[in-house]
């Protein structure tokens, strides 16, 4: 009978068709978790963790969108909106030799960097990407065409100076919203409108002031002989190693070991300051460094010191006005920290690094100024779960009113991957269309630049973000359509005449595994082991056995080969309980488990042992090795060797194979003698005297266990006394019940054994039948009946057809209405068709 019908080409046909589906979402329909669709305001400018989140569900931060668009999409139109010039190069000829050879003096002229295509344009037609009003050299601020200066200001009172990196300002004060400062402002510089002596804001000088007393924070240098006692006069700061950027500058060296108990106490003193130097730069000073400055005395190796920077180690001055980028940015309205979670009031605080303030005690105030911070287009984002391979072109619309002028904004994409806009004021009255942006379809992104009258570029903005959402998006609504394409696979399976003629069916089929009825078969494999029977006939239940053998082998890894480890270049040879055989090749790389061109299995036999140990390891293991049929643990590292330990299970019976090696490595029981395939369980491998330590080689063990279920066994005992026949009982006698069928036990497997205990032969000790094939009939399911089978007609009838890959795993069930039978005439055809993605 065949259980698999194998099909060729000319039987499948495969047939794929388009599937689209139409989505519209209204409203805030869009912010739902299981929409997913996100609506994301790109910004210009510095990224600066948490100004600008943006998004439903999957935040972003404004800044990180605007860069991902101009890089995926915009950076072939960078300078005009049909596309940026291809730049070209020129070349100047060079002087000629005598013999009308170049002299290598040619020169190349101009930019090589040209537009990259890789901006997935969807169409041969010129875009129109108007994109270039947000690559300008100066980032516009607001709209475009604006420019970056300050857009508006405003005096706030000076109050007070809490510490040397806060200032605060009189209650209630900056009142922003009187001068039109919104979200949407920055704040660009801060101005005190006092005099210079006056000033709180004080900027450091980059450089360490002239007498600072450098003192240690860390300190465990120690003199280990000669003067405890001296100081050395201008060395460069250079020499020393510096966390910061600081360079240049000379101190003073003082050491003084009396000072501090245990070691050593050294003094820096600034002579001049160099530049770079800031708060907090950490300057090492180690006992190789002052050994060749100081002369006279030897400090401990390995010991050093360390300096930290603080505000009264650098020079600072007044100035009239400070950067925002040297404050703590948050947003336009920045808080007063004293300690972390603790707001002291509104005011600037410093990073504490070029920026400090002081309590100038005068009166003035504080100019705040302010820009419009740089937004960018607007991003519509669809994941590929409600899009599918692609958005369907000419599916897109996207629908919004401006809260601010009220106009309607419909957008269409176009089948080109341009967006389309139709625009309408309050009364409905049709004023502008244009192109606004871009879609792009297989990745369900949409772009929205303008320029337009309706807000459009900056929608996103104004409808919010996740926990800060506006009524705006109540005006807003989304529809497109997906695009899924769906493959028809047809499979025509012809059955011959000839073929399924026979049932796997349990009812009709004799059980696998049974014992062989032929005449004293049995006896050929019985083994007398300690029984003392007595003489007569007998009708037994031997117990059952079923074995469970597991086999254990070693290898021993070293870096160098030597008669008991295993060196770098060699190829070993295994095969599975299953038959399976592969070889494993050591190769020079980091890629374990993969198949060369000959079939072998490689693994990395290049680094030291531990590591070929663990490449070996992973190849057997892996998919192209055994994938478990065989497995591979590491065992314990000792002293640059390594073991792997293999482990087979049913391997070592009779019918099964023995874990072996090639010729190209003599790993034996024996040296230069292979080992013999043992009657069970596994042999150990592997030379016997490992070093110390290592796990030492161990023979196979079996596990077994025992069953209830059996055979019934005649037995005939002579008068020596010796078990002379063995056969399978024909009835159950024993039992009063006579039925004409031989009782030959099921399940048996080729390495199972039957314990005949002496007690059941009137006598005492235990003897075993070790069951080989000659014993155990159709031990897989093959197609042999019962009587009342073979003796009528047989009509096989079909009631499903399973679908099989390439490792025969069920992938595809087929249930028919109705049983259909097979005709033992004529060829029976079915046509099995099913849908896939």
């Amino acid at each position: 009978m065949a259980v698999y019908k194998q099909f060729n080409t000319n039987e499948v046909v495969v047939s794929p068709f388009n599937s689209n589906k139409r989505f519209r979402f209204e409203n805030n329909q869009v912010t739902s978790s299981d929409v997913q669709i996100e609506y994301y305001q790109s910004q210009q400018g510095t990224y600066l963790s948490g100004s600008f989140d943006t998004g439903f569900n999957t935040m972003q931060d404004g800044v990180t969108v605007f860069s991902s668009i101009k890089q995926l999409y915009y950076s072939n139109y960078l300078t005009a909106s049909t596309g940026d010039p291809m730049p070209t190069q020129s070349l100047i000829p060079g002087r000629i030799g005598p013999t009308g050879n170049s002299l290598g003096f040619d020169q190349y002229v101009g930019n090589t960097t040209g537009p990259r295509f890789d901006n997935f344009l969807q169409s041969s037609l010129t875009q129109d990407r108007k994109f270039s009003q947000f690559s300008a050299s100066v980032a516009p601020i607001g709209f475009a065409g604006t420019n970056t200066e300050v857009s508006q200001s405003i005096n706030v009172s000076y109050n007070a100076t809490p510490n040397d990196i806060n200032i605060t300002f009189n209650a209630g004060q900056p009142d922003l919203s009187s001068v039109g400062i919104n979200e949407t402002y920055i704040l660009s510089t801060a101005t005190w409108n006092g005099a210079l002596n006056l000033s709180p804001f004080l900027t450091t000088s980059d450089s360490i002031k002239g007498g600072a007393l450098l003192g240690p924070n860390n300190n465990n240098l120690t003199v280990a002989s000669g003067t405890t006692t001296a100081t050395v006069n201008n060395q460069s700061l250079d020499q020393f190693a510096n966390s910061g950027t600081g360079i240049g500058g000379s101190v003073n060296i003082t050491i003084n070991t009396s000072a501090v108990a245990g070691g050593s106490l050294v003094l820096l003193t600034g002579v001049n300051g160099g530049i770079g130097y800031k708060i907090g730069d950490i300057i090492t000073i180690t006992a190789a460094d002052l050994n060749p400055i100081f002369s006279g005395t030897t400090f401990t190796p390995g010991t050093s010191t360390t300096f930290t920077i603080d505000i009264t180690d650098l020079a600072t001055t007044q100035v009239q006005t400070i950067n925002a980028s040297d404050l703590i940015e948050e947003r336009i309205n920045p808080d007063v920290f004293i300690t972390p979670g603790t707001p002291l009031g509104r005011g600037l605080t410093s990073k504490g690094i070029f920026v400090l303030f002081q309590n100038a005690g005068g009166a003035g105030s504080i100019a705040l100024n302010y820009i419009q911070a740089p937004r960018g287009p607007s991003v519509i984002s669809i994941p590929s779960m409600l899009f599918g391979e692609a958005v369907q072109p000419s599916s897109f619309q996207f629908e919004y009113t401006s809260s601010i002028n009220f106009t309607r904004s419909i957008v269409d994409d176009d089948g080109q991957g341009n967006l389309i806009v139709t625009q309408s004021n309050s009364t409905g009255v049709p004023f502008f269309s244009g192109s606004v942006g871009q879609i792009f379809y297989s990745q369900g992104i949409a772009v929205i630049t303008g320029p337009d009258s309706g807000s459009l570029r900056e929608f996103a903005h104004n409808v919010g973000y996740k926990g800060n959402m506006n009524p705006n998006i109540v005006s807003s609504s989304i529809s497109y359509s997906s695009s899924i394409t769906i493959d028809e696979n047809q499979y025509k399976c012809t059955v011959r005449d000839s073929e399924f003629g026979s049932t796997t069916n349990p009812s009709a089929l004799r059980p696998p595994g049974e014992l062989t009825q032929t005449n004293n078969q049995l006896f050929k494999s019985f083994d007398n082991g300690n029984i003392v029977p007595v003489a007569g006939t007998y009708k037994i239940f031997p117990r059952s056995i079923f074995g469970d053998v597991k086999a254990t082998t070693y290898y021993i890894f070293g870096d160098r080969a030597s008669t008991s480890t295993i060196g770098q270049q060699y190829v070993i040879e295994l095969i599975s309980a299953q038959g399976k055989s592969l070889e494993f090749v050591g190769f020079e790389g980091n890629i374990n488990g993969r198949k060369n061109s000959l079939n072998q299995v490689e693994f990395n036999s290049t680094g030291s042992a531990v590591g070929i140990a663990r490449g070996f390891a992973i190849a057997i293991n892996s998919e192209g090795g055994f994938n478990g049929e065989i497995s591979a643990s590491l065992q314990s590292t000792v002293a640059g060797l390594d073991t792997v330990m293999l482990t087979q299970i049913q391997a070592g019976t009779v019918g099964n194979t023995r874990i072996r090696y090639t010729d190209s490595f003599n790993l034996l029981l024996q040296e230069n003698a292979y080992a013999p395939i043992p009657a069970r369980g596994q042999v150990k491998f592997g030379n016997t005297n490992q070093p110390s330590g290592n796990p030492q080689p161990v023979n196979g063990t079996d596990l077994y266990l025992v069953g209830e279920d059996g055979a019934i066994l005649n037995v005939i005992v002579n008068s020596t006394p010796a078990v002379t026949n063995i056969d399978v009982s024909s009835s159950f006698g024993i039992r009063n019940i006579s039925v004409a069928e031989a009782f030959t036990g099921t399940n048996y497997k080729v390495g199972d054994k039957l314990e005949i205990l002496g007690s059941d032969l009137g006598g005492s000790g235990t003897g075993y039948i070790n069951l080989t094939r000659n014993d155990v009939e159709d031990e897989t399911n093959s197609t042999v009946y019962h009587d009342f089978i073979t003796g009528s007609e047989f009509s096989p009838y079909v009631t499903t057809v399973g679908l099989y890959n390439a490792s025969n795993e069920l992938v595809v069930v087929g249930k028919f209405p109705r049983p259909l039978p097979i005709s033992l005439q004529t060829d029976t055809t079915y046509m099995i068709n099913f849908d896939t993605n």
